[in-house]
């Protein structure tokens, strides 16, 4: 498998550099969880539960327990990753959660969620962008549907641009079928 990004580190191959695991500073998870509570209102009574860690230029999260992996890279054990990658670009402007961060997280959000209507569903997991009917206003929201999490869109006025990767989207199903 080839490398996503050299800069990222995921799958890294031969020819890469290194890209190693660090913890946050103090400076840098306030900042991480201000932007989550804000953008979400995600609690950090709930993020505190877990580690927050950087690789490259993503930003992951792992079991406090499962950081005691780390300590074996510098003895030769290769890993490819702990945890589950959170967030894209975290201290940059243009930072994204990932759909495993909100299908993880995403029950805790209060704000900048959008519950799919059932007719807007199956359109959605086939990959399809939403239209809507008013106006919602810019940036990333936690789409919903009966309060189970689908994933991540972009809000855009009147449209929410789907960014469930395309490796999930769903390509024959029947929604009556189920």
């Amino acid at each position: 498998m080839a490398a996503q990004s050299k800069n990222r580190g995921f799958f890294p191959n031969k020819n890469s550099k290194k890209v190693e695991y660090k913890l946050l500073s103090s400076k840098e998870l306030i900042v991480i969880y201000n932007y989550l509570e804000e953008q979400f209102g995600i609690p950090e009574a709930e993020l505190n539960k877990y580690e927050f860690i950087k690789r490259g230029l993503d930003l992951w999260a792992c079991t406090k327990k499962s950081l005691q992996v780390i300590q074996f890279e510098g003895i030769g054990l290769k890993l490819s990753t702990i945890g589950l990658r959170a967030m894209r670009n975290p201290f940059e402007g243009n930072k994204k959660i990932t759909t495993n961060f909100a299908q993880a997280f995403g029950m805790y959000a209060t704000k900048n969620t959008y519950e799919l209507k059932e007719d807007e569903l199956l359109p959605y997991l086939r990959g399809q962008d939403l239209e809507l009917e008013s106006d919602i206003g810019r940036g990333h929201r936690i789409i919903k549907y009966n309060n189970n999490i689908v994933g991540v869109g972009h809000a855009q006025e009147t449209k929410i641009i789907n960014q469930i990767p395309k490796s999930r989207f769903i390509k024959n199903w029947n929604i009556k079928s189920v």
